[in-house]
């Protein structure tokens, strides 16, 4: 027996699985806390944009929403503005005066078909991007700066020449169907601090822990195989290969098979005697040595009746 072998051969996976659990369970733990805590701020408005969009759908516009509006964009580094207009477009209400100023209307038109952005023809210089209330959160927001955002933007307006005098904006709507008003909101992805290096450590960890799962389940069959003396080389790979699939193949191979109580060598369920040590695992006919079950009358074989060949034994 090598040093390896020996090392598998007296590993507790019991008391290892346990640590396994309790310590990826806490890294994990720990890494999400972080990531939660310095996405707070995001967080909070994905929260309050998801009440305030309730409340707009039920209500319409009122001083509660009004005053909702206020403090999202009060409270949040992100949002520029937030605006509300009624069904002909006119500005209801803005919580500042960013990029809307004095005015009294905001008709956002397509800035071209298919591009996903929004113009007012009046203010050229401003193009929204519209975005789904689910990505509140952008992915671009897990990024160092704001140039992957300019690049898509530049990308994707290549043709415009005058591009690099145009501000770029988030935007998230809301619709009250009956009212026909619409709540903007009007933000800039600003990056989350250490965000990035945090989801690569994540990433990282959730990696190294599947690689600990996958290569301890393999160990795991290749211990138990050695000890029931059949090939642990075989099934150890065939689990690496296969993972869960494996297991199951060698689980439902020792269940068709009977485990010898003295030494632990799985055994044909066929067999008398333990191919291993010798012992006897299964009755067998005194007569023709055939395999019996207990409580059979006659051997299945040869037809002897056991109890009288038994009592006759006994004597």
């Amino acid at each position: 027996m090598n040093s390896l072998e020996e090392f598998i051969h007296k590993l507790n996976f019991k008391k290892a699985a346990i640590a396994y659990v309790i310590i990826s369970g806490l890294l994990l733990l720990l890494c999400f806390s972080v990531i939660a805590y310095v996405s707070r701020d995001k967080i909070a408005m994905v929260i309050d944009y998801a009440r305030i969009s309730e409340h707009f759908a039920k209500e319409g516009v009122n001083d509660r929403l009004k005053t909702e509006l206020q403090k999202l964009a009060s409270d949040s580094k992100d949002i520029n503005n937030v605006v509300v207009l009624d069904e002909d477009n006119t500005v209801i209400f803005k919580a500042n005066q960013n990029l809307i100023g004095a005015r009294t209307k905001l008709k956002l038109m397509p800035y071209a078909a298919g591009s996903g952005y929004l113009q007012d023809r009046n203010y050229p210089d401003h193009l929204f991007k519209v975005v789904k209330a689910e990505n509140l959160i952008l992915n671009k927001d897990y990024i160092p700066n704001d140039l992957h955002l300019s690049q898509v933007v530049n990308d994707e307006l290549s043709y415009e020449t005058d591009f690099s005098t145009k501000e770029v904006y988030l935007l998230n709507y809301l619709i009250n169907r009956s009212t026909r008003s619409k709540v903007l909101l009007i933000r800039t992805a600003t990056p989350i601090p250490l965000a990035e290096k945090l989801l690569e450590t994540t990433g990282t960890l959730l990696g190294l822990m599947l690689a600990i799962y996958w290569i301890g389940l393999a160990l795991w069959v290749y211990q138990d195989a050695r000890r029931k003396k059949v090939n642990a080389s075989l099934w150890g790979l065939l689990t690496l290969i296969t993972n869960l699939a494996g297991l199951l193949v060698y689980l439902i191979y020792k269940q068709n098979n009977l485990i010898c109580f003295k030494c632990g060598a799985l055994q044909s369920k066929f067999s008398s005697f333990c191919s291993n040590c010798g012992t006897e695992i299964n009755e067998s006919c005194p007569h023709c040595q055939a395999m019996i079950s207990k409580g059979d009358i006659y051997c299945t074989r040869c037809g002897v009746k056991l109890g009288e060949i038994l009592g006759g034994n006994k004597k």
